[in-house]
């Protein structure tokens, strides 16, 4: 299967990047999650339902709707919290600094000559930052203007994922068939396996993780 890619290119302030990059992410993985999984007589069937969560961002005007796990936002928050710490510790004296952070999905292919499982990367989403430093009088403006952009992001996802050309792993009948494309550690949710990984200027790191729904509120 080969890999799709798309990229997404921001300015922002640093204690805006977390939740930039949340939102970004908890859309892509909204549609990258099923309800618990329930295998019988050779067929998946779906024996929970998709729960969401609207969350408010407090440093621009915008809410987005995440699946509602904890188990999986603790997953997702962790990566992007170190990389948005090792992005604002770049910042240089003239209060720029640029990273780069990545959701991937991949199958753990079995590996060969006994080294075990090697992930085979089906979709990648990556976020380009720039850090730039703001004067208060533009600040309010400029994260409008933010939100929009955000918005925009946000909805070209949902044409992307929800596109005829967008392919997914299809699923065995069976967990043991599944368990290499789906995971199966977060209760009463099913997410395609996934990693997320960030490059800064001083950052390299790898972050292990595992039809059109209601996702964003502009306000």
């Amino acid at each position: 299967m080969n890999c799709e890619e798309h990229s997404f290119n921001f300015v922002v302030e640093g204690p805006e990047i977390e939740e930039l990059v949340s939102a970004v992410f908890h859309t892509i993985l909204f549609h990258r999650t099923l309800p618990a999984l329930d295998f019988k007589d050779g067929s998946v069937s779906y024996n929970s339902y998709l729960g969401t969560r609207d969350v408010d961002c407090e440093n621009f005007p915008l809410t987005y709707v995440c699946v509602n796990s904890d188990q999986l936002i603790d997953r997702v928050i962790g990566p992007i919290h170190s990389f948005g710490d090792s992005l604002r510790a770049d910042v240089s004296s003239g209060g720029s600094a640029c990273g780069s952070i990545s959701l991937e999905f991949a199958i753990q292919r079995k590996g060969t000559w006994g080294l075990g499982s090697e992930p085979s990367v089906w979709e990648r989403w990556t976020i380009n930052l720039r850090i730039k430093a703001v004067g208060p009088g533009e600040r309010d403006e400029r994260r409008q203007e933010l939100a929009d952009q955000l918005h925009e992001k946000i909805m070209h996802i949902l044409v992307l994922v929800n596109s005829p050309n967008s392919h997914m792993p299809s699923l065995g009948s069976s967990q043991m068939e599944t368990e290499h494309i789906i995971e199966f550690s977060i209760a009463d949710i099913s997410p395609y396996r996934f990693n997320i990984h960030y490059n800064t200027n001083t950052s390299q790191v790898r972050g292990v993780g595992f039809g059109t729904r209601r996702l964003l509120k502009h306000v």
